[in-house]
């Protein structure tokens, strides 16, 4: 993930780290953290980052160079990623196991993230989304 786009934006937007942690409804330390790369943005601040200021989530996590495209401002539903999860995954004629050795995880947290009851980390659905090849925009339903 480049941390250095988050940077970046708040640069072009002109606002300090504490109008954005504001908006966000984090803190100025926190977004300070993703924004050095010390701390792993959640998937949750991540995608309202997206939502907030209108940028590609998957511009943001490198998986497309397009910064400013349409696309639905969504809310995480844990239930329907995790169905997207599944679908892509089945699209690739992975098992769960399998992805989970891709993954370096057991297929039992595979299956808590396919039937939504454990919320995905950013990295494990960067990672799902570069093994199926599929868009992060799409997994979340962000898709016009």
């Amino acid at each position: 993930m480049n941390t250095e786009k988050i940077r970046k934006i708040r640069d072009e937007l002109e606002i300090t780290q504490v109008d954005i942690a504001n908006k966000l409804g984090c803190t100025r330390s926190a977004y300070s953290l993703w924004e050095i790369n010390k701390n792993v943005i959640p998937l949750y601040y991540l995608n309202k980052l997206s939502n907030e200021y209108n940028i590609n989530i998957d511009y943001l996590v490198d998986l497309s160079e397009e910064k400013n495209i349409d696309f639905k401002h969504v809310d995480i539903d844990r239930k329907e990623l995790g169905k997207r999860i599944r679908l892509a995954r089945k699209s690739t004629n992975y098992t769960q196991e399998k992805l989970a050795l891709k993954l370096n995880t057991t297929h039992s947290v595979i299956s808590a993230y396919e039937s939504g009851k454990t919320a995905v980390p950013t990295l494990f659905i960067v990672e799902i989304a570069k093994i199926t090849n599929t868009s992060l925009n799409w997994l979340l339903n962000k898709n016009i």
